[in-house]
């Protein structure tokens, strides 16, 4: 099965490089590079579909989330948002 390309948004490459705890950015990284192997990589990693939302997925690590997008058409996908969970909604 063909691989999709991952594409990270600035923001979320921002808050991956501010973020101190070393163990956690490898957990963030390695799911997000897991999402290469679409659809896959969906049953290894804790992923909703948002509600409202086409096509708009969540993946939960711990009390963070990450929110992605996902073009079938073009084999891409986009992460939008990383953050908190308590705040990664309001974006």
């Amino acid at each position: 099965m063909p691989r999709y390309t991952v594409l990270v948004h600035p923001r979320v490459q921002d808050f991956l490089t501010e973020l101190k705890d070393e163990k956690l950015k490898e957990r963030m990284k390695q799911s997000i590079r897991k999402l290469a192997e679409y659809p896959l990589s969906l049953k290894e990693l804790d992923v909703e579909k948002l509600q409202g939302v086409q096509r708009t997925f969540r993946v939960r690590i711990g009390r963070y989330r990450f929110i992605f997008f996902v073009d079938k058409k073009e084999r891409t996908i986009l992460v939008t948002h990383l953050g908190k969970r308590e705040s990664i909604y309001e974006k």
